[in-house]
């Protein structure tokens, strides 16, 4: 057996009381068996304090510190609930997931905001991101309450190997009947462990909760606020899939092609002053830490000029002009085609300033300082090495091209 360990911090919270709702928790966590996991409700920290929630995101570092003392003190990985946290100049509900030596492993910011009837959609800018995280025995993902009703995200979650999908909530009544059939239903279609925890008090119900791949529920709490310790064998979801591996037949060519048609097209930005190249350092995936050109994918109907013009905008606060294409990049797989097309950038105002939700730091780097650096992505290297050896080859905008349709483009 390969069993895991699970304590559920099911709590009443008090509004923008962070000092009585982080003693609360520690006092519930005191007498504790030894855990692999601790799992905290949704906004634990101040609730949904809305008129202060600028000024909460902005004091994130509390909370967070808070939960890395919780990680060492009882060795154990912290699902850190969610707390809103200030990034640049968006502010996100943001699940910190701490690993059982203090430190920050990353974090989720929820991707679905209630939006109707609800300041949430209002209040917070929305994630894009659907992170993996590790602990010594697991695999797992972390959704955020009204991520339920959306089972793309659990698909996503369990696509990159995930064994445990963790849920932090504060689901309200009358939800009972929705909450106890979508958690069963995302770990059935899924084949992975359900592991929710939802908060209690006047207008919530609590009943966190435990299902495991065949949609059994191991475990339910009831209203009443207290500490939950559970264990679950992962080695029973392997018996599942071996059995019958669902995730297996998935045709994800079909859906990418008829239900979410999602081909990339990417655009960056070569912008040059004096010799120097505008760079940023990646605040996220494989090439987190990484310089490279300033970029990102279009908009939906986006045209690639002003795609790009804006990513620039957007990342480095600096304002250019979109030129020549002077660069393309395909990557194609059975799933997906991703193509991303570089232009030389007209600078035309603005000092480089890093947007600090996707990169931590902006700045002009010259041809030599690129070219010997060991943190400038290759590819990024390579088309700058390039330009500055054939400056005056490209693919320009044919502004004199009668086209039949309006919305046509032409370089060359």
């Amino acid at each position: 057996m390969n069993k895991v360990h699970l304590t559920f911090v099911q709590m009443d919270i008090e509004k923008d009381r962070f000092q009585k709702n982080k003693e609360k928790i520690r006092t519930l966590l005191q007498d504790s068996d030894p855990t692999d996991f601790i799992i905290l409700p949704e906004m634990w920290s101040v609730d949904f304090d809305f008129k202060n929630m600028k000024s909460h995101g902005e004091n994130y570092d509390k909370p967070l510190q808070f939960l890395q003392q919780l990680a060492r003190k009882h060795k154990a990985t912290v699902i850190g609930g969610s707390v809103p946290q200030q990034t640049g100049d968006k502010l996100f509900n943001t699940t910190f997931i701490i690993n059982s030596t203090g430190t920050l492993q990353g974090s989720y910011w929820k991707m679905h905001l209630v939006s109707q009837n609800n300041l949430e959609g209002q209040i917070f800018d929305r994630g894009d991101r659907i992170p993996r995280f590790f602990s010594p025995k697991t695999t797992f993902g972390v959704t955020n309450c009204y991520d339920l009703r959306f089972p793309e995200i659990f698909r996503g979650i369990a696509l990159n190997g995930s064994e445990i999908i963790f849920l932090v909530a504060q689901f309200p009544e009358p939800l009972y009947p929705h909450w106890i059939t979508l958690l069963k239903a995302r770990a059935i279609e899924n084949q992975v462990y359900i592991a929710a925890v939802n908060r209690v008090g006047t207008g919530y119900f609590g009943h966190s909760l435990v299902v495991d791949p065949r949609g059994e529920v191991l475990f339910e709490g009831d209203q009443s606020e207290g500490l939950y310790q559970v264990s679950i064998d992962l080695d029973r979801a392997k018996q599942e899939k071996e059995q019958r591996n669902d995730l297996s037949v998935i045709n994800e060519h079909a859906y990418n092609r008829w239900v979410y048609p999602n081909n990339f097209i990417g655009v960056g930005g070569l912008l040059e002053v004096d010799d120097k190249v505008l760079m940023v350092k990646q605040n996220y995936g494989r090439l987190k830490g990484m310089w490279l050109m300033p970029g990102g994918h279009l908009d939906k109907g986006e045209k690639l000029n002003h795609g790009v013009e804006r990513e620039i905008f957007e990342e480095t606060r600096i304002k250019g002009e979109a030129t020549d294409i002077i660069a393309i990049r395909s990557n194609s797989t059975e799933e997906v085609v991703d193509c991303y097309i570089v232009f030389k950038i007209d600078y035309v105002e603005g000092t480089p300033k890093a947007d600090g939700f996707e990169n931590t730091d902006a700045r002009f780097f010259t041809r030599e300082e690129i070219m010997t650096r060991q943190d400038v992505a290759p590819l990024a290297a390579e088309i700058i090495q390039y330009y500055f050896q054939n400056k005056n080859r490209g693919f320009k905008e044919r502004k004199d091209f009668a086209s039949f349709n309006e919305d046509y483009t032409l370089y060359t």
